[in-house]
């Protein structure tokens, strides 16, 4: 019989009070002196902590990410085995607090009270706009992001969001780099997870072996007018865990993808990648998704935003890939350039559910199981 985690505190609570009544009756009725009495409330301690103790360590075995709906924003919140909370971007502001609420909902689904660590991945509203009024909300511990910025051109009204989110900060940012990592906790039950950095603000890691071969996805690649926006900027970076690689590169855009990529491979294939830019044909080049080659993608996408079809077409063409998932049907396109619908976590461009995907990976089975939350539907795919 399977007993979830509030049934056994319940049950361990239930065996503290009877205990604990035992004890003082026994003492009532059979004089039993204040030392004995002593010695059976600390063993009665010693056995729940242990129990207690016990529970922490063997509640959480997986590594969890949460893929929260903030309409075609961006919010994917990641539990790691040792309950430590990495949560990539907070979505929009406004909306009566929408995109901050539903990450404090995905928060209490994933058990976790507080954000460890949050990366804003770029300064686009979509990303960094739900901020202030999550930090209303939850406490978060630290901020990340690719650096100070004075001004975006495409964005006029940029000083009062940043003066915002910096306040929501308390002015203590860490900036990210190519080749930093974030610092996480670990257990002694699962492997490591480790996040390192790809790219920000432009620049990308690059090889410290002096002779690598070319990498062959990039025969024949093609470059784009470059990118001045922020999107070209965004924070790029690799999770680890056991077999198990997840790319997350925010807003990335088509030529510094090409950069990770070509003429060296600095990403190598991956497990699960996140859609880079919800999906749209700006990003997500070819060549890149040649070279991580996934097996899930997933688009965070929203109902008239991203998931174009030649982006849907690119991944499709990813000789490795065997399902796309997307947090919305783009209504703009047809059946054949969205997901199968079971795969689709909303459906309708008016939706007050927000449906989430979660993904559950369980490095000791080498497996990740991919779930869609209005329907129930689950998938398990073997870590190669």
């Amino acid at each position: 019989m399977k007993i979830n985690h509030e049934d056994y505190e319940e049950r361990e609570d239930f065996f503290r009070a009877f205990f604990a009544l035992f004890v003082v009756d026994f003492w009532r009725k059979n004089k039993m002196n204040k030392s004995r009495l002593l010695i059976l409330i600390v063993l009665l301690i010693v056995a729940t902590s242990a129990g207690a103790v016990q529970k922490s360590e063997t509640t959480r075995r997986t590594l969890d990410i949460f893929y929260v709906d903030v309409e075609g924003g961006a919010a994917t919140l990641i539990v790691t085995p040792a309950g430590e909370s990495i949560l990539v971007d907070a979505g929009w502001p406004g909306f009566d607090g929408r995109d901050a609420k539903r990450i404090e909902k995905a928060m209490k689904v994933a058990g976790v009270t507080a954000i460890d660590h949050l990366i804003v991945t770029h300064y686009h509203i979509d990303h960094f706009g739900g901020v202030p009024e999550l930090a209303k909300l939850v406490t978060i511990n630290k901020f990340y992001d690719h650096g100070p910025t004075a001004s975006l051109d495409e964005d006029k009204d940029f000083a009062a969001k940043y003066a915002a989110y910096r306040a929501a900060a308390k002015n203590q940012t860490i900036t990210l780099n190519p080749g930093s990592s974030i610092r996480l906790k670990q257990t002694q039950t699962a492997p490591p997870v480790v996040l390192q950095v790809l790219a920000a603000r432009g620049e990308t890691v690059t090889s410290k072996r002096s002779a690598v071969e070319p990498n062959s996805a990039c025969a024949d690649a093609t470059q784009q007018p470059e990118d001045k926006s922020d999107n070209a900027r965004s924070v790029a970076f690799l999770l680890r865990h056991g077999a198990f690689n997840f790319l997350d590169t925010g807003d990335l855009t088509w030529n510094i993808e090409h950069k990770l990529a070509c003429p060296q491979d600095m990403i190598g294939e991956v497990a699960l990648f996140q859609v880079a830019h919800h999906g749209s044909e700006a990003s997500n080049n070819p060549a890149m998704l040649r070279t991580i080659e996934p097996i899930v993608a997933i688009m965070n996408n929203g109902p008239r935003k991203g998931g174009h079809p030649d982006t849907v077409k690119a991944l499709r063409a990813t000789p490795k890939l065997i399902d796309l998932w997307q947090l919305h049907r783009n209504v703009t396109s047809g059946d054949e350039n969205n997901a199968p619908e079971e795969f689709i976590a909303n459906l309708d461009e008016q939706n007050d559910a927000a449906y989430m995907i979660r993904v559950s990976v369980d490095a000791a089975k080498r497996t990740f199981t991919v779930t869609n939350d209005r329907n129930g539907k689950s998938k398990s795919y073997q870590i190669k």
